[in-house]
């Protein structure tokens, strides 16, 4: 598998180019229309900032509490009926993060904006269905993660939210009855470009949303993520690991993620969402095999009526994904913990949303080596938000 994947990105990128040809050929009608278009008119603005107090009380350690702020601005465009251009620009330091301490640096140093997303989507089919299905997409660029879960709960054993791949992805819908939708998502993403090889992952994903009665449905993505020809840099970047991550450079990983949805209460509606990942690779090298993850939890309450309440609990192995893609937040960014997460979202204004998250974890095994920093083994982390849509 691992010879193969500078193949698929080749086809892919290949793929792209052709569908673009194939837009530029047709015929002048289709895009006459959109040419009349102010540019103004075509463009949708958009972006969020968010205020945060933070505090730490962790073993072993002095406590700790900052100042944060996260401003996103960004911007999506129709081209015309099959393409469409968006890009958003950002504060955070990494991949795994769009905070921007108050204070860092010396002398109220500026803060650096970077580019968050930039990224091109063609549909073949334009505004028409495709067949077998309700809408098909291809995007290349920085863009959206599309494996993230979506409205099952809180997301934090693989991917961290402020994570933005880059890479080629394919989205395709369906509706094939009322009481059913399917999306599948297929992508290579480049981890890193290097002289010796591009560490990479090929992703696919299948969601399914089942209406099980007038006001309950069940939700689930399964996916499974092949990470490829990675290579030091990667595999000791992050915190928590051990050797027994992978013996070969390559991972495979499967993750699930469910929820049944109720909404008989209209200003009560409840989750209740469950969520593991596999790490096939864990070799185990020392401390037994450290690859499995796991998550379960509630979501109940509507921030616009009284309050959105949300507690989950979370155990992550230390191997059971590459902790430099895990969330930053739960674990401070560190596999082999275990902990809650408990938040209330309240709409205090129009655009204007308050929350409340707290994080109380410790260490899962203290046996377990890591190569890099080990998770502290008691810690809480408090988060007070202010946040911004506009």
């Amino acid at each position: 598998m691992s010879t193969r994947m500078p193949v698929v990105l080749r086809v892919a990128i290949a793929a792209l180019a052709i569908c673009v040809g194939l837009g530029a050929s047709l015929p002048a009608a289709a895009t006459e229309g959109a040419e009349t278009d102010k540019w103004y008119d075509r463009i949708d603005f958009g972006g969020d900032f968010r205020a945060r107090s933070e505090a730490f009380v962790i073993a072993e350690t002095r406590d700790r509490h900052r100042l944060r702020y996260r401003l996103r601005l960004g911007a999506k465009t129709a081209l015309n009926d099959y393409f469409d251009f968006g890009f958003r620009l950002a504060t955070g330091p990494d991949a795994n993060s769009g905070n921007q301490t108050i204070g860092k640096g010396i002398g109220f140093d500026p803060d650096r904006i970077l580019v968050d997303r930039a990224y091109l989507t063609f549909k073949p089919h334009g505004d028409a269905k495709p067949m077998f299905g309700d809408s098909m997409a291809v995007t290349f660029g920085k863009m959206p993660n599309p494996f993230r879960p979506k409205g099952m709960g809180p997301a934090v054993l693989m991917w961290d939210a402020d994570q933005m791949p880059e890479g080629v992805a394919l989205g395709w819908s369906a509706t094939p009855c009322d009481c059913w939708s399917t999306n599948l998502d297929v992508a290579y993403y480049v981890i890193e470009d290097t002289s010796k090889g591009d560490p990479g992952m090929f992703a696919v994903q299948l969601d399914n949303d089942v209406k099980l009665h007038e006001n309950t449905r069940f939700k689930s993505q399964l996916s499974y993520y092949a990470m490829r020809k990675l290579n030091s840099d990667f595999l000791t970047a992050g915190n928590g690991n051990t050797l027994g991550l992978t013996d070969n450079n390559n991972i495979d990983l499967i993750e699930f993620q469910g929820a049944v949805i109720c909404t008989a209460m209209e200003d009560w509606p409840l989750t209740l969402w469950g969520n593991v990942v596999y790490n096939a690779s864990a070799q185990g090298i020392g401390q037994g095999k450290q690859g499995i993850g796991f998550g379960a939890g509630f979501t109940i309450g509507s921030k616009t009526a009284v309050a959105k309440l949300g507690l989950g609990y979370f155990q992550l192995e230390a191997d059971a994904v590459p902790s430099l893609l895990a969330d930053s937040d739960i674990f401070d960014g560190v596999t082999n913990g275990k902990g809650i997460q408990a938040s209330v979202t309240r709409r205090l204004w129009k655009n204007v949303d308050f929350n409340l998250t707290g994080y109380v974890g410790k260490l899962l095994d203290k046996k377990v080596r890591p190569l890099q920093t080990k998770t502290p083994d008691k810690r809480v982390r408090i988060q007070t938000n202010i946040m911004i849509n506009f």
